[in-house]
């Protein structure tokens, strides 16, 4: 009996999430296939590279990460494009931590924290009103939770096809080196959105930090907004555009408004709305982003096994042209060089150590010597300011001023640190190898803390008030003095005690007891301003000296920690060399050989390999 069997049917969505999952099988196979090459090769960072890259094929979701440095208006674009304050934004706000923005069909909001638990990966949801989660998180931060992001959720169409945005905090203005945790952020994303406002163009730091992620995410653009207080903005783009053209880094670039975008908004406006530049953003977020998951899914992973792949192969060509034989002397030449760049090392460390010691001692002992001439200085002229005026009448602007002139002596004395700190991290770090880059590590910019709110403010002088009843009382006790004494004189000339002379003696002595009474009184309610102004200033003059102490402290280790850092490193380098010289050395001629030829084995599979990941980027796929 002759049975025919019929093709089976696939409907276009059923062959849709077929060739998806086609697609993501061979990707997940290549990228399986290039980590058991990075574990072949001993090298954890590359292996830890792939699994994240692996975690981002499976998620359907498409990440975009929001990144720039500190107050460039990350935050207000997120909330511009989803048309909710879901990010905390303005001059004087900074994003604490990382704010992950998706679709659900009802708004909800949540914290996400490290658990107490041995897993480091154990993380704990607190759901939290999402009109309240802003005022959640700073209570979170402030009481010292370990809250690691905050995930809004929104009903918005623009998130419906997979969207995801992260609002990330500041990279820091002052390294243009990406963070190990920022780098593992970008590793993950499918696509970055650098913002750097219109008010100048890219800085070194920024085109650094921009060639730097284009290693790992080639998927960037470049968003500037600000336009709307910045009349020559145009020029700024032009002038990004040739800075990013130069650095061969492929992005396209966006001007937007936040402001105009929010009046438009309110006042749905679309003549407003194209003014703010948003329209080209949403449709790049919209098309070019959500509506080609596939291919930047494919380009990522192209792009990243092809540059594991690459420094994978340099390692072993390196280790290749290594393998033939050396003479006896190139091998005793080559462990001398070892050996003095171990000594050198050496050296190099005691000199860093000793640099960072001496600058560290120099700033504790600055610090607190410019800080107490300062507040000498405003002592000096409180002094003047109290041999004329009355506390019991300037008071209140009096201490207006102080508060002033303290808050900006303060912000003075650590800007001074600051400046100091980063004169103390050149010296330091040029006392590294001179053979090894001279790196400057990612030390954050010294703020001037507010210790006023901590120290209880001058109170005013006490009994400022003279009641009239004591005026009264102290010019009867003079007048009476007065008429007494003249009134005894006059009656020896045949007249009354109480006579014009002696009432007029008295009113003179009366008017001139209450002037003097009133002076001592100026007096001691000065003496006491200045006392209280001093006890205060002496108070304030400690939480600063604390204050600096800790910032040099905290300066101090973090000095000593990179630059130990770099040190290990170099350390362990030169051993690797002594030991490899010395293996190498042992080795016969037949170890070499097979060596050379598993290596050019292993060359061959990774071309392959390479191959493979370079034909994803034309849409084609090939399965390991």
């Amino acid at each position: 009996m002759h049975c025919e069997l019929s093709p089976i049917r696939v409907f276009p969505r059923e062959r849709d999430r077929h060739n998806r999952t086609v697609i993501e099988t061979a990707l997940v196979e290549l990228i399986d296939r290039t980590t058991a090459e990075c574990v072949g090769q001993q090298r954890p960072d590359l292996h830890h590279r792939m699994r994240q890259i692996r975690n981002r094929v499976l998620d359907p979701a498409q990440l975009v990460l929001v990144v720039g440095e500190p107050k460039q208006g990350k935050s207000e674009l997120v909330n511009s494009v989803v048309n909710a304050a879901v990010c905390s934004a303005g001059e004087e706000t900074t994003t604490a931590v990382p704010t992950i923005v998706r679709y659900s069909e009802e708004p909800s909001a949540q914290l996400v924290q490290q658990e107490p638990s041995p897993d480091p990966a154990a993380l704990d949801r607190l759901p939290v009103p999402i009109e309240r989660v802003h005022n959640e998180l700073d209570q979170a931060v402030s009481h010292g939770r370990p809250v690691t992001r905050t995930e809004i959720s929104l009903p918005r169409a623009i998130l419906k096809n997979g969207l995801v945005l992260m609002d990330t905090p500041g990279v820091g203005s002052v390294s243009a080196s990406l963070t190990a945790t920022t780098q593992a952020v970008v590793a993950e994303a499918d696509a970055l959105l650098m913002v750097s406002d219109a008010t100048q163009e890219l800085t070194t730091n920024e085109i650094s930090f921009l060639r730097q992620a284009t290693a790992l995410c080639p998927n960037v653009a470049l968003v500037q907004p600000k336009t709307d207080i910045v009349p020559q903005w145009r020029q700024v783009v032009e002038l990004n555009r040739k800075h990013l053209s130069n650095a061969g880094i492929s992005a396209k670039i966006f001007p937007v408004s936040a402001k105009i975008r929010v009046r438009a908004t309110s006042a749905k406006d679309p003549d407003l709305n194209t003014e703010s530049g948003f329209p080209p953003l949403l449709d790049y977020l919209r098309n070019e982003l959500a509506g080609k998951h596939e291919e930047f899914t494919r380009k990522l992973v192209s792009h990243n096994i092809t540059d594991v792949v690459d420094q994978l192969m340099t390692a072993l060509r390196e280790e290749l042209s290594n393998q033939n034989p050396r003479t006896a002397t190139e091998t005793l030449l080559e462990l001398e060089s070892a050996q003095r760049r171990a000594e050198d090392l050496k050296r190099a460390v005691g000199r860093w150590q000793k640099t960072l010691s001496e600058g560290i001692q120099e700033l504790y002992s600055d610090i607190e010597h410019d800080f107490r001439e300062r507040s000498w200085t405003i002592q000096h002229q409180v002094g003047e300011i109290f041999d004329e005026a009355d506390p019991n009448t300037t008071w209140e602007e009096f201490a207006e001023w102080l508060s002033t002139s303290l808050s900006e002596s303060i912000a003075d004395t650590f800007g001074w640190l600051d400046e100091r700190r980063e004169r103390l991290t050149e010296q330091v770090c040029d006392e590294l190898l001179r053979e090894h880059i001279r790196t400057l590590p990612n030390v954050e910019r010294i703020q001037a803390p507010d210790p006023l709110d901590r120290v209880p403010e001058p109170t005013p002088p006490k009994n400022a008030n003279y009641p009239r009843k004591d005026q009264i009382l102290t010019g009867l006790r003079g007048s009476y003095a007065g008429v007494l004494m003249f009134g005894l004189i006059t009656s020896m000339a045949g007249l009354p005690l109480m006579n014009v002379v002696s009432i007029s003696a008295g009113l003179l002595l009366g008017t001139k007891s209450l002037n003097e009474e009133k002076d001592s009184r100026l007096k001691r309610r000065q003496a006491e301003a200045r006392a209280a102004v001093h006890r205060y200033v002496d108070h304030v003059t400690f939480q600063v000296n604390k204050e600096g102490r800790d910032t040099i402290r905290n300066l101090h280790q973090q000095l000593y920690d990179h630059c130990n850092r770099v040190t290990e490193q170099a350390q362990a380098q030169v051993s690797r060399t002594i030991q490899d010289i010395k293996r190498e050395a042992e080795r016969s001629a037949v170890d070499r050989d097979e060596r050379a030829r598993e290596i050019k084995r292993k060359l061959e599979e990774l071309t392959v390999l390479r191959k493979r990941a370079a034909m994803l980027a034309s849409n084609r796929i090939a399965a390991a």
